[in-house]
This record gives C-alpha cells, structure tokens and sequence, in this order.
C-alpha cells in the first residue's frame, strides 16, 4: 500500500498539506441550489473536497420498517429510514451537474458508495475516489468492485475490529488497489471509547494515510487527530442547523466551517517536523534573556577571580555564564566595574 495517495490534484500524506473535506451527505438535502452553495462555502473556506453520498435504497434495505433516531434544533426525532433516504437522491444528469459546478470552483467532490449502482453513478460522472462507510465492511462483493475501478478508497473503520480491517485491505490488494486511507470514526458521546489513538496505530499497522471523520460540530476531537498524525478531516457542514432533515444540527454552518478550516490548517501547520527547532522568535527573545558572564562588583585590575566575583545576568551578548570556570583563579588585566561584561582577553 501506498505512504500516500492522490485525489485530483492534491496528494494525501504526512508530509503534505492537511486534506479537509465537507459532509454533506445528507445535509445538502439533494437540492440543487443547497447543493451548490454548499460547494461554494467550501470553496471560500479554502477547503479541499466535499463528500455526498449515493442513496440506492432499494439495493440496501430488505426491512422497509427500519426506524431511524437523529437529532434536530426541536429536539430528537425518528423516522422511516427507507422512506428518509428515498428522497436524499439526485438524478445521473443533477449528477454531472452538481460535478461540473465543483469542478469550476476547484473543490474535489467525491461519494460514499454503498450498492452496485453507486459504483456506476460514480463511473459515469467520473469521481475521483470513492469512500466506504462503516456499515459495509462484510458486503465484500461492493469493495471487489470498488477496488477494480483502481481509484482510492477512503475506508470508515467505527465499528469493526482489527481482523475484519484486515480482510478488507487483503481484497484492495487482491484486485491490485494500492490506494487506500483508513478514516477514524465512532459512535460514542463517550470520550473513554472514542480512541483517538487508532489514528497513529493504524498508520503503523498498515503504513497509509490516516484520516478522521467528526462526529458533529465540536473540534476538540478534530484538534487531537491532526496532532496525533490525522492527514485527512471530514466535517459536517450545512447552510443552516434548521433546515429540514437529519445531521443538520450537528453540522457546522458556513462561517463556522470557515473558522475551522482555518484552525486546523493552524494547529497542522503547528506541528513541524520531528527535530528541536527553535522559532525566530525564540531566537530574537534569547538575545535578550539568555545570560553572560559580567562582574558581581567594582573589581580592580590584578583581582585574582573568584566564583562570589563573577555573576551571569542578561543578555546573551558576551562570554556564557558556563564557562566561568575558566575564569576562577585567573587574575584580571583591566578594571572591570559592577554589571560589565568579563570578556576572554580581560584575564
């Protein structure tokens, strides 16, 4: 597998730029106009991508019935999965559409696949990667025929354990797919069990990129991941927490959403390269905190020196305090008054 891989025109990796995607999978209601500003905000966030999803209700559900629990601005709600997502649904030419428009803002639009037809969709409209979400990693035969297509596959790993991870990296490699990222997620509210982690252990345990999927519209999980290594963020983003539909209340809105690329690329930026490097501004600051070598009173030509003579005060200029030894014993050449600096060629 590959250290890191490439998406458009932007490479994925640790020695690369901070990868930041919207999701908006469900939050852009499948509207065309929503849709676009969406694309728009994440344009003028200076983002990288955004993420939909690819709803073909029929080949996913056999229960019909499924009741699903989300939140809104009024407070939790539950409704008929099914008949939820059944209209979270573009038509192949709103499709191309929606592609063209982010292709003419710069802004990487790609799609969770979650059935066969997802797969065609995204062929036709020539996406340039594909994500797998957490609920699909035993439908082996739907990540055989993504890896054939030989795009890279972002990999939600929540609920699955090492071995089953494990077996679907083996099919990548099996159809000859270098080009994957693990995406940590979860479903908790429970800081214990979120783990984050997985993100370093899966980088060393598999050697690709790591990436982190937000729960909602807080960022201090988001913070964590970028420290501990995460080279990819998706975060929910919708035009606003009250329109109708779910995840809208957990997704950040467009002013938020740019406040937090901006945070991220900072805390990213932030955290340098594995080495003791002192900023310009430490070195300016040292200048004038360090310590050297001056005289802890008047002391007359011919002083022999002593430790109780000899002081270290700042700034730095002049002869460091660590090495006074050199000093004690020697006897002074020239007068030297309280606070002057002792130099090499006054004893």
């Amino acid at each position: 597998m590959r250290s890191d891989i490439q998406i458009g025109d932007r490479t994925i990796g640790p020695s690369h730029p901070l990868f930041i995607c919207a999701e908006c999978g469900v939050t852009c209601n499948y509207d065309l106009d929503i849709t676009k500003k969406l694309i728009d905000v994440v344009h003028e966030a200076g983002a990288d991508a955004i993420k939909f999803i690819f709803w073909f209700p029929d080949e996913i559900f056999s229960d019909k019935t499924a009741l699903y629990s989300y939140l809104t601005v009024d407070g939790p709600k539950e409704s008929n999965i099914y008949d939820l997502v059944s209209e979270l649904r573009f038509t192949l030419d709103e499709w191309r559409e929606v592609k063209a428009y982010a292709d003419s803002k710069g802004v990487i639009i790609f799609s969770t696949v979650n059935s066969p037809s997802g797969v065609t969709w995204a062929e036709e409209i020539g996406l340039d990667a594909y994500k797998l979400s957490s609920w699909d990693f035993n439908y082996h035969p739907l990540w055989r025929q993504i890896a054939k297509q030989g795009k890279p596959v972002l990999i939600d790993t929540g609920p699955v354990h090492f071995f089953e991870l494990a077996k679907v990296m083996r099919i990548l490699e099996e159809e000859g797919n270098d080009q994957s990222m693990l995406v940590h997620c979860f479903h908790t509210k429970d800081p214990v069990e979120m783990n984050m982690r997985t993100i370093p252990y899966l980088h060393d345990a598999f050697g690709v990129p790591v990436g982190y999927s937000s729960a909602d519209s807080n960022d201090e999980t988001d913070t964590m991941a970028v420290a501990l290594g995460s080279v990819f963020l998706e975060k929910r983003l919708t035009l606003r927490r009250d329109l109708p539909g779910h995840h809208h209340a957990i997704s950040k809105e467009p002013e938020e959403f740019k406040a937090y690329v901006k945070s991220m690329r900072d805390v990213h930026a932030a955290l340098g390269r594995d080495a003791l490097i002192p900023s310009p501004g430490d070195l300016s600051e040292r200048k004038k905190w360090f310590r050297h070598l001056v005289a802890n009173r008047d002391l007359p030509e011919g002083t022999v020196l002593d430790e109780f003579m000899l002081e270290g005060k700042r700034g730095e200029s002049g002869v460091s305090p660590e090495h006074t030894e050199f000093f004690l014993g020697r006897t002074l050449k020239r007068m030297r008054k309280e606070n002057e600096s002792i130099s090499w060629d006054d004893v």
